[in-house]
């Protein structure tokens, strides 16, 4: 009886703006052919994958089954399966091709294990791959987010750029600074230097530059909800607030 491992590798490219994810894995589920009334057993071993992703992007596994001699098994059920810590469940389920290739692509939303499990039939003994985690991180916009989130309370001081007192512009800045995008320094230059977005089409980590009719003379950043994170005047600490006026434009930075 021989056993052959899965391997698998991962790969990551960037398409435009969006990150794409890809896990490509290829696979060897062994299964020798018999005459016996049980079935003959086989191995799986899940290899190199990604330990963080970022949240609904695309991962992809793919493998390969074989059986006698490395000849490849076609129509066979895989599966891909998934664990939060509450048992296992199937995902999706994939019949090989004629060549004994098999592929899954998945949104990644959260944190969780997985594996690819072939369940055998009359010749051959189910197994399943070793079990791989795989953590999700927040998406760039959520790490914007999330950074003006740490400066709330710090005072309002024109002119400054932190790290312990901002203006507007100081702050979506210095924000953007830790997550490593480069912004100029003023509110309109800031404006100038981004994409614009519709104000419908908003999302977390965008810019709100308010204007009134062509000049801007606030930067804050959306929150979500309405709401953003700014550093809006003297007197007043970095906080989050409700969007107050309706004549603004939106930027994405990221």
């Amino acid at each position: 009886m021989s056993t052959s491992p899965w391997r698998r590798t991962a790969l990551v490219r960037r398409l435009g703006a969006t990150a794409l994810v890809t896990a490509a894995s290829t696979a060897t589920l062994i299964g020798l052919d018999g005459t016996a009334s049980a079935g003959t057993s086989t191995h799986q071993s899940l290899n190199d994958v990604p330990q963080r992703v970022e949240e609904d992007k695309t991962v992809t596994f793919s493998g390969t089954l074989t059986g006698v001699a490395d000849q490849p098994v076609a129509d066979e059920p895989v599966y891909l399966e998934r664990s939060t810590g509450s048992g296992w469940s199937q995902v999706e389920t994939e019949q090989t091709d004629s060549q004994g290739d098999v592929s899954f692509s998945v949104s990644i939303q959260r944190a969780a294990d997985w594996r690819l499990t072939y369940n055998g039939d009359t010749l051959r003994e189910g197994d399943s791959s070793a079990v791989q985690h795989v953590a999700v991180k927040q998406s760039i916009n959520e790490r914007i987010v999330r950074t003006a989130a740490a400066q709330a309370g710090e005072e309002y001081e024109y002119g400054a750029d932190g790290p312990n007192s901002f203006d507007c512009s100081g702050l979506t800045q210095y924000v953007h600074e830790q997550v490593g995008i480069e912004l100029p320094r003023t509110s309109s230059a800031q404006r100038d230097a981004v994409q614009y977005v519709s104000p419908d089409e908003k999302k977390p980590g965008d810019l709100i530059f308010f204007d009134d009719g062509g000049d801007v003379y606030h930067v804050a950043i959306y929150a979500g909800d309405g709401k953003i994170w700014t550093a809006p005047q003297e007197s007043q600490d970095v906080h989050k607030d409700s969007i107050w006026d309706d004549d603004y434009t939106v930027g994405r930075a990221w």
